[in-house]
């Protein structure tokens, strides 16, 4: 009797692992190393700040060649849609893309970002965004957005 559901723990542990190694997220925060230029005469003190995860962009090709350029050409979700004050944002990947697509997790407060290229088992990768009474994103919300690719 014991040993089914002790069996069971087991499968759901196993079957887990793979099923969480396929989710791409955005870490919560940034903590970003700041160090001030001094003009003469000044001394600078660096510090350390935290910001909170705001957005994402979602951007198609090389890496390094689009974050070197002045604004990577960021992709267009492929559905939006409203609930009642957020609106969820849908970007649906095929089974045999050709192109690299990556992540940018953007920060508020910073123009730091981190970037992640997304494995070909991504699927899709849904936003939902607190809105205004008019259907506005919020800039400042009092929950952070919701983010998962998978």
């Amino acid at each position: 009797m014991l040993r089914t559901p002790i069996l069971l723990m087991v499968l759901i542990t196993a079957t887990a692992g793979p099923a969480l190694a396929n989710e791409v997220r955005c870490p919560a925060s940034l903590t970003v190393q700041a160090q001030p230029e001094a003009p003469g005469g000044w001394s600078p003190y660096p510090a350390k700040d935290q910001h909170a995860f705001v957005g994402v962009t979602l951007v198609e090709g090389d890496r390094a060649a689009q974050m070197a350029a002045p604004a990577p050409a960021a992709l267009e979700p492929d559905r939006s849609l409203r609930r009642g004050r957020s609106e969820v944002r849908q970007w649906d990947f095929p089974a045999a893309r050709r192109d690299n697509v990556f992540l940018i997790c953007r920060y508020n407060g910073t123009q730091a970002t981190l970037a992640i290229d997304l494995p070909r088992t991504v699927r899709r990768c849904q936003i939902t965004e607190e809105t205004d009474a008019r259907g506005m994103v919020l800039d400042k919300t009092a929950t952070p957005p919701q983010f998962l690719c998978r």
